[in-house]
């Protein structure tokens, strides 16, 4: 599972190795279980939110309006 940290922390993405994890940067969890448990660990602790396939930038950029000339 895929995740993007809001908040720097020290964590586990394969429940052994602690690692500095760093607000702004995606990670990947690994591919088991375990790393499904630990992601929502992170995103229950409000440090990290699932990253959805954001490449590139911390926060997807907002939609521009259509502007509404008369």
């Amino acid at each position: 599972m895929k995740i993007l940290m809001m908040k720097t922390v020290q964590g586990s993405l394969d429940g052994v190795t602690v690692h500095e994890l760093k607000a702004g940067t995606e990670y990947d969890t690994v591919d088991s279980p375990r790393g499904d448990r630990l992601a929502k660990y992170h995103i229950k602790q409000g440090v990290a939110v699932p990253a959805l396939g954001r490449t590139g930038s911390v926060l997807a950029p907002e939609p521009k309006q259509a502007s509404r000339k008369k």
